[in-house]
């Protein structure tokens, strides 16, 4: 099942397959790997099926260090649900540098 509109892609995405995990305001994780990321959201594949919703803000985390959790990229809004297929747009660039004063 399809939800969530018509897909809009404001930057490039690049392929990557990393451990995930998507953190519900409830508290719930749900386990997934990446299947590809920009600077401003990521697809996700879920182990399994889930609620998870088009339009719940969400927390999602990476990993991309052996032997250590996730680290988290941000809070986000969930834009697509397919099936076990995510899409997460982040509400602030996770490329971008931080401002230096």
């Amino acid at each position: 099942m399809r939800s969530g509109g018509s897909e809009t892609r404001k930057q490039t995405r690049y392929p990557l397959r990393a451990e995930a995990i998507v953190e519900r305001t409830t508290g719930e994780r749900v386990r997934a790997s990446t299947v590809n990321v920009s600077g401003g959201g990521v697809l996700l594949q879920l182990e399994q099926e889930s609620e998870l919703r088009v339009g719940e803000t969400v927390t999602c985390g990476v990993g991309l260090y052996k032997e250590r959790p996730p680290q988290s990229w941000g809070t986000g809004r969930i834009v697509r649900v397919e099936n076990c297929l995510v899409a997460i747009d982040f509400q602030q660039d996770v490329t971008a540098q931080p401002d230096s004063d």
